[in-house]
């Protein structure tokens, strides 16, 4: 866990560095609305998982598609890279939130050795970086912090559905711990309604574009969340 952490903490500081866009609006907002009111993902923890995960695509595969990446319709979808990744990642927050929702019957709860990985990397990363480019991510404490939050339970419940599939014997030569996971998620993800604002949706776009490559090439990190 400490070392997913360090990797994210560094994607989050090159993500930092990109960073050149407006700040975005209705950032409290419903972006995901679940089972009809009971609970949200807000646009503004979306856009920050989209920026993450645009950084993340720059950071390993920017050299390899060039300066116009973003704007590309890679996989001969119909749609440019920009608007797959985002859909994509709206879905991988939702099952993101179901897993997270089965915690406790894995008996997965937060070390304090968790708590504070996560406080520690939450605090370098918003003293870390700039103002402009906090306020460009949307990136307060609360939301860097939810997200190391939700990431690292992601990860103990996986770890312990897997275990747990293991044992009983569910996960063998005909199926793997991924497809394993991935099938309980659906089937978890079936007995929930999600309802995505397909006006917010649009709000959550690139932030950079062209300018993505060139930025990514020369970004320096300006520290390491955990050595």
């Amino acid at each position: 866990m400490k070392k997913k952490l360090m990797a994210l903490g560094m994607i989050l500081v090159v993500m930092a560095t990109l960073i050149t866009g407006c700040k975005i609006r209705n950032y409290d907002s419903a972006l995901i609305d679940i089972n009809n009111g009971e609970d949200k993902i807000t646009l503004g923890y979306a856009n920050f998982a989209f920026k993450y995960d645009q950084a993340r695509y720059d950071v390993n595969y920017g050299s390899s598609y060039g300066s116009t990446m973003w704007s590309q319709d890679l996989t001969g979808s119909g749609s440019t890279f920009a608007d797959e990744v985002r859909d994509n990642v709206i879905d991988t927050l939702e099952e993101q939130y179901v897993i997270k929702k089965h915690a406790d019957e894995y008996g997965v709860k937060l070390t304090d050795a968790d708590t504070k990985a996560i406080d520690d990397a939450t605090t370098k990363f918003i003293n870390g970086n700039s103002s402009a480019a906090l306020n460009a991510l949307g990136a307060d404490k609360d939301v860097v912090k939810e997200f190391l939050t939700d990431m690292t339970y992601v990860a103990k419940v996986e770890e312990a559905m897997i275990a747990k599939a293991k044992a009983a014997g569910e996960i063998n030569d005909t199926t793997t711990s991924s497809t394993y996971v991935g099938n309980k998620v659906d089937e978890w993800k079936s007995k929930m309604e999600f309802k995505v604002d397909e006006d917010l949706k649009k709000q959550v776009r690139d932030y950079c574009y062209d300018k993505c490559y060139a930025l990514a090439k020369s970004a320096k990190p300006k520290h390491e969340f955990l050595m």
